[in-house]
């Protein structure tokens, strides 16, 4: 089977060096083009050693990827904003696309009020929002995929099995948590060593932009409207995503049908393990591609803790958009991860 070409364009953001890094080691990767908004002109071998590139490859100028002929895939770790800017131009290569922003994973009224600017509505029409473990079945090999936000994949694969399952699911309380790594490389004051070392902060309390990515999901899948009331903070940790999840009933939660549940949803899914007892860690999760979920029904049996944790560089965003794009050519899911 003919390897696929690959470029990948915002190469040198935390998430374009995991994706290499990934792709490097992948049986079926083929990297042509690295791309990126500055720093173009060195070799990507020499600034990372520790590649395992059958090819020396200089960063390029994103755009320059427009030159190239017989490309199959590009990976756009563009930050938001940045694909849509240029999308019109980087379709003509007639590749798929798999983007790591949030540029393509809202509809276009969702869009324009949390990321406050505007889409042309038929662009939507070549994208679609897998999360592999919800909804692989439904994917639909000619189109481009919207890869995931990472406190949306810990928190919807903590919830999605008891999702359709609950009468009453409106208000989901969700304490997450990330590495400084989830920020990017911003540099602003607040996510340096200084400032987060040693600290522990909130941030985007009620309007971070994974919140519609949730619910929007969620009710796409199981119907079911929720208020997702979401407390998302900075570790001072380099990598990695903790989300507890709160759910309360009138009626009391029986934490071994639960249990099944979860087993029963994972069954087929090999990156997800649920914990038959006690809750996950991050560091059991750190540079992999695994999420890990435990179960706890709290005193009174009437609130259900549900915890998840992953990486957020790897299944938040580059392992997954490599699963994805396994999955978008039909090799076998965890090839190379």
């Amino acid at each position: 089977m003919k390897k696929i070409k690959i470029g990948i364009i915002g190469v040198t953001g935390y998430t374009g060096i995991e994706l290499l890094e990934i792709l490097s080691n992948h049986p079926m990767a083929d990297i042509i083009f690295v791309g990126a908004n500055s720093n173009f002109g060195p070799y990507i071998n020499d600034e990372i050693p520790s590649l395992n590139l059958s090819k020396r490859l200089k960063i390029r100028k994103n755009l320059e990827i427009l030159k190239l002929k017989n490309i199959d895939l590009i990976f756009s770790c563009l930050p938001g904003g940045g694909l849509i800017s240029i999308y019109d131009k980087i379709k003509r290569t007639n590749a798929r696309i798999i983007d790591l922003s949030g540029d393509f994973r809202l509809n276009k009224k969702s869009h324009e009020k949390w990321y406050g600017s505007k889409r042309n509505a038929s662009t939507l029409k070549d994208f679609q929002y897998i999360l592999p473990e919800i909804n692989r079945a439904k994917i639909n090999r000619k189109m481009n995929i919207s890869n995931p936000g990472c406190y949306a994949t810990s928190i919807l694969l903590g919830l999605m099995p008891i999702a359709g399952k609950l009468k009453n699911l409106e208000d989901v309380i969700v304490d997450t948590k990330s590495g400084i790594s989830g920020a990017g490389k911003s540099g602003k004051l607040e996510h340096s060593f200084s400032e987060s070392y040693d600290n522990l902060s909130t941030y985007n309390v009620g309007d971070h932009r994974h919140s519609p990515e949730i619910e929007q999901l969620i009710f796409k899948e199981s119907g079911k409207n929720i208020n997702l009331i979401m407390v998302p903070h900075l570790l001072p940790i380099k990598r990695g995503i903790m989300s507890n999840i709160y759910i309360s009933s009138k009626k009391p939660f029986n934490q071994q049908q639960i249990l099944k549940s979860y087993n029963d949803y994972y069954s087929g899914s090999d990156f997800v393990k649920v914990l038959q007892t006690g809750l996950p860690k991050i560091s059991a999760v750190q540079n992999t591609n695994i999420c890990q979920i435990g179960i706890k029904v709290l005193p009174q049996d009437k609130t259900l803790l549900i915890s998840s944790v992953i990486d957020n560089l790897t299944k938040g965003a580059s392992g997954q958009a490599v699963q994805n794009m396994n999955l978008l050519f039909n090799l076998e899911e965890d090839l190379g991860l």
